[in-house]
């Protein structure tokens, strides 16, 4: 089994659903991840089950946080029911995430405003605040 792990910042609001008999639920969301060769961000998409799910609704409530998610790819295939096409994809489906959480951010109150700003809408590569050192102590983290 492949592990892979990805640190970036969270680019909207986790959709969170609950779907079908068993009530599996669902969370969907996205990272900005930086990409270190020309320093732009790559959007990437992932999805979480069931009490994992519960957790990423719970805990990634803030456009701009510093999540890190140690994720497998998985095949993914469903059935379009306007055409009755069988679609295949892949899923980055996460099984364990951690937040980072800047001590130093009631320092620094225009990244705040900036990311509360953009709560509704989706963010560019702009708007978002720079990488942080993570070998600096100014960052703790929770895990989920």
């Amino acid at each position: 089994m492949q592990i892979n792990h990805h640190v970036g910042r969270l680019v909207r609001d986790v959709n969170f659903t609950v779907r079908g008999e068993n009530e599996i639920k669902i969370a969907y969301f996205k990272l900005a991840i930086n990409d270190l060769k020309d320093g732009k961000a790559t959007y990437i998409d992932y999805v979480a089950f069931n009490r994992t799910a519960e957790l990423i609704r719970d805990y990634l409530t803030d456009v701009g946080q510093v999540v890190e998610v140690e994720f497998v790819m998985r095949n993914h295939n469903y059935t379009d029911k306007s055409t009755g096409q069988k679609i295949y994809a892949m899923q980055n489906q996460v099984t364990q995430f951690r937040i980072y959480k800047s001590n130093q951010s009631s320092k620094n109150p225009a990244v705040q405003t900036q990311i509360a700003d953009s709560k509704n809408s989706e963010v560019t590569d702009n708007d978002l605040p720079p990488y942080p050192d993570f070998n600096s102590n100014a960052f703790e983290y929770v895990e989920g």
